[in-house]
């Protein structure tokens, strides 16, 4: 498919890196700006190049997806933006897009925006787990600074939100990997909460699902303030 449509991919890069400051393909969705005819002429030819080269609009979203990714797994950003908004003219309604959105804009450290991102893949997948977590952890992160801040108001509400997002997230995830890193995450969040004994549990619980997200750090820290206690590991279910 990138043989066929790199022309196209050109012609659109060159369309919309005119101007100054940050080029519209590298945040999401094109900052929602309006669009020149030229523009709006590149997506087009760009979004029936990709659907008759891979079949259908799912697998061109899909496919572009997956290309997005192994830029991210590259640390070059830049290029998996402009992959993820491709993704994004062939699948709009796609909540893995806006997944990979906000996946991006948190490694650029834009909080705010990657809630938002967060927020409508869930509207639009209400039981993507792994999009939880993760959601999770931003408001996890939310409250951290608040607690830095010494606004225990402000911090345990979203703590609060991070905490429900966690169970809900443990209840639809099936894989192994993805159990393993909520209940890490879930353990990192009750720490803060200073409920060192459900603390243990989760930690107890992501080693039981593979325990390679754990941080040697995290737990010489929970272990500063309660030993590990050695009772059986609960059952999650």
């Amino acid at each position: 498919m990138e043989k066929k449509t790199s022309a196209l991919i050109l012609i659109l890069c060159l369309a919309l890196c005119c101007g100054c400051g940050t080029p519209s393909n590298e945040v999401p969705m094109y900052g929602g700006k309006p669009l020149t005819l030229e523009q709006q002429k590149a997506h087009e030819e760009f979004i029936k190049s990709s659907i008759e080269t891979m079949g259908s609009r799912e697998a061109a979203c899909e496919y572009t997806l997956n290309i997005a990714r192994q830029y991210i797994d590259k640390r070059d950003l830049k290029t998996a933006m402009r992959r993820a908004n491709q993704a994004w003219l062939l699948g709009p309604n796609n909540a893995e897009v806006y997944y990979l959105f906000g996946s991006l804009t948190r490694m650029q450290g834009k909080r705010e925006e990657t809630i938002s991102l967060y927020k409508k893949a869930l509207e639009l997948n209400p039981k993507h787990a792994m999009v939880m977590v993760n959601l999770g952890r931003e408001y996890y992160n939310t409250a951290y600074v608040f607690y830095q801040k010494g606004q225990k108001n402000n911090m345990r509400d979203y703590l609060e939100k991070a905490l429900q997002l966690y169970e809900k997230a443990s209840r639809l995830a099936i894989i192994k990997g993805d159990l393993g890193y909520i209940h890490y995450q879930w353990a990192v969040s009750l720490l803060l909460k200073e409920d060192y004994s459900d603390a243990w549990k989760k930690i107890k619980l992501s080693r039981k699902y593979g325990g390679k997200y754990i941080e040697p750090a995290f737990v010489r820290e929970l272990s500063r303030y309660m030993p590990e206690p050695e009772e059986s590991l609960p059952d999650p279910k």
